[in-house]
């Protein structure tokens, strides 16, 4: 093998081999960041909500401000309790799930609620102390049979495969 060959071939520098290495590093990083920002918050995900469900209880926790959340006529909204009267707060939409039709809503009442049908009542109510008025939330994915359950204390329950068709919704 003659060596004088090899040193007069042309190759990659260092330097050229690592602007690849950060290029391909910046592509993956950008690849995983956006698909797992949009399975996070698509449409009928059971963690948005959760996360929803224990920031209205801290914040009616910290704020000492009964919370209502709305829901009815295709939008959301959370008011206050002032005086015996509903006022609505201003919260970024950001903090709201997504809401799909396929989703049923059930009060403590046992009313059943519909994202798209008008509702004069709150779904859940937050109160200072840390309990709620409780609930429940139906999902139908790929008739999976997920059910979130919001006990009298807040506290936000998955029954992931609890749910029984049989329960007249």
């Amino acid at each position: 093998m003659d060596f004088r060959k090899l040193n007069l071939s042309p190759g990659f520098t260092l330097l050229e081999l690592l602007v690849v290495l950060i290029l391909m590093g910046l592509i993956s990083t950008v690849i995983v960041t956006n698909t797992s920002f949009f399975d996070r918050y698509q449409s009928d995900q059971v963690e948005p909500y959760k996360e929803f469900l224990n920031f209205l209880s801290e914040e009616s926790a910290l704020t000492k401000k009964t919370l209502a959340w709305f829901i009815g006529e295709n939008t959301q909204s959370i008011y206050t309790l002032k005086k015996n009267e509903w006022h609505l707060q201003n919260f970024d939409s950001s903090y709201y799930p997504n809401i799909s039709n396929k989703i049923i809503f059930k009060d403590a009442r046992g009313q059943t609620l519909l994202f798209s049908n008008k509702t004069e009542l709150p779904f859940l109510i937050f109160y200072p102390s840390g309990q709620s008025s409780g609930g429940e939330i139906y999902f139908n994915e790929d008739n999976s049979g997920r059910v979130l359950t919001i006990d009298a204390f807040g506290k936000v329950i998955d029954n992931r495969n609890n749910y029984v068709a049989s329960k007249g919704l």
